[in-house]
């Protein structure tokens, strides 16, 4: 079983797997952050919100500081994502309360805080990219990328790779790859618009026009 919900790849895994009967706060809690999930990465924030909400609160309920650490982690890993700041406030709020050193080393490498990463305390599937952030070397960096198996978990390791180490073409495009395949809209339009302006920075005009056109006939229909 992996050790953290921040890969999103199985949110299941915050729960935990037992052959019991699952209790129904643990159902509601997944279903929740399940279409939490869904909506933020189709651009339904007040949807989102609304689910992510319910969640905490199911989690709560439990009186699981673990868990709910790991859902506001969650949270963080989707804005950076998306090329947004992580928001570790109440993960910082809750941890005051539990200490947790795995949890710690994830808050960590979402604030690109690398230096004071433990890799052998992140899920197997980051520690190489841990490790490359940490060296800074392009070549490594993108090695560890291409090497994690979940698309969304792939999709936060660029955006910590955009966030922290700077973009390149083929970082970008990459991205793009992994949003199409999935559907994901919110990020398709966050990416686009910073490839265009990747393009404009290097005075590729016609590259940086291609994906603003590109941007005008994927943008949703207005109905009426």
């Amino acid at each position: 079983m992996k050790r953290y919900l921040g890969l999103i790849s199985c949110l299941l895994l915050l729960w935990g797997c037992a052959p019991k009967s699952v209790p129904a706060w643990k159902t509601s809690g997944f279903n929740h952050l399940e279409q939490y999930k869904n909506y933020f990465l189709a651009g339904r924030e007040q949807l989102a919100a609304t689910h992510f909400k319910k969640a905490i609160d199911e989690i709560k309920s439990s009186g699981n500081l673990s868990l709910l650490m790991k859902a506001y982690l969650t949270r963080s890993a989707l804005h950076v994502a998306v090329l947004e700041a992580p928001r570790n406030k109440e993960y910082l709020e809750t941890a005051k309360a539990e200490s947790n050193d795995d949890h710690r080393d994830y808050y960590l490498l979402l604030e690109g805080k690398f230096t004071e990463v433990q890799k052998s305390r992140l899920p197997s599937s980051y520690q190489d990219l841990a490790a490359a952030l940490k060296e800074g070397k392009e070549e490594q960096i993108s090695d560890a990328v291409r090497e994690i198996p979940d698309d969304l978990s792939r999709l936060i390791a660029i955006g910590l790779v955009v966030r922290y180490r700077g973009e390149n073409e083929a970082i970008l495009t990459s991205a793009l790859d992994l949003i199409s395949v999935n559907g994901w809209r919110k990020p398709l339009f966050i990416y686009l618009e910073r490839l265009k302006s990747f393009y404009e920075k290097n005075n590729e005009k016609e590259k940086a026009e291609n994906i603003r056109l590109k941007i005008e006939l994927l943008k949703p229909s207005v109905s009426g």
